[in-house]
């Protein structure tokens, strides 16, 4: 096990962007579809979460005051498909009722520092790191590692310690991409494309473009 160093993490984003290109991250029209699209997406499918988002959207409930004032009754059928409703639309009001202190306006959030921001979204009950992260990125364009399932497979499989992705691990990814939040986000959405496409819970290392620096595809050519 070891911890990889700048020009690895580097060689590995090119080579993610060279197999699967720009992935146009976060899927989304406008920040608070982003923010609810985090929260729904929690222990579910991303595909799950387009049918919820279009059936708030057909509700006219994408909208941060009207899904405030909706009745969770209406939230909940409309988010179904992402399992867990009334957790999530539980969820969604602790989010809304956060968002009404800055008056519905990202704009008033963004003005917070970033620890200070990160803080705030984490004393939110149901947002944890991960989707705090993804919030600080995608919204606020803050350069954050998100550091969900998918990375810590994909990490492990390339032979990296387990301990990489802590504080100094992650840092030490930030660093590696100059604090460049595009960057940053291009390199996650890269992950996951990867992780759907080749390195699943069950991983089809033949014809992987990572095989030939994955240690756990040089062991699948043996």
């Amino acid at each position: 096990m070891r911890d990889p160093d700048v020009q690895e993490l580097r060689h590995i984003f090119r080579i993610l962007l060279d197999a699967y290109g720009p992935q146009h991250w976060w899927p989304a029209n406008t920040r608070f579809e982003i923010a609810i699209g985090a929260i729904l997406v929690q222990n579910t499918m991303w595909r799950n979460v387009k049918i919820s988002i279009k059936n708030l959207e057909k509700a006219g409930l994408l909208e941060p005051y009207r899904m405030y004032i909706a009745s969770s009754e209406k939230i909940v059928g409309a988010i179904k498909t992402s399992g867990f409703p009334r957790l999530k639309t539980d969820r969604l009001r602790n989010f809304l009722k956060f968002f009404e202190n800055f008056s519905f306006d990202f704009d008033e959030m963004n003005k917070l520092e970033t620890n200070l921001l990160r803080k705030s979204l984490l004393s939110v009950k149901g947002i944890g790191k991960e989707t705090a992260d993804s919030l600080l990125l995608y919204i606020f364009n803050r350069p954050t590692l998100i550091i969900d399932a998918y990375t810590k497979r994909f990490f492990s499989r390339l032979g990296y310690s387990p301990s990489f992705l802590k504080e100094k691990g992650k840092s030490q990814i930030i660093k590696a991409f100059k604090n460049d939040p595009d960057v940053l986000g291009e390199f996650h959405a890269l992950v996951v494309q990867h992780s759907k496409a080749y390195c699943r819970a069950k991983p089809f290392c033949d014809k992987c473009p990572l095989s030939s620096i994955c240690k756990l595809g040089s062991e699948y050519d043996e």
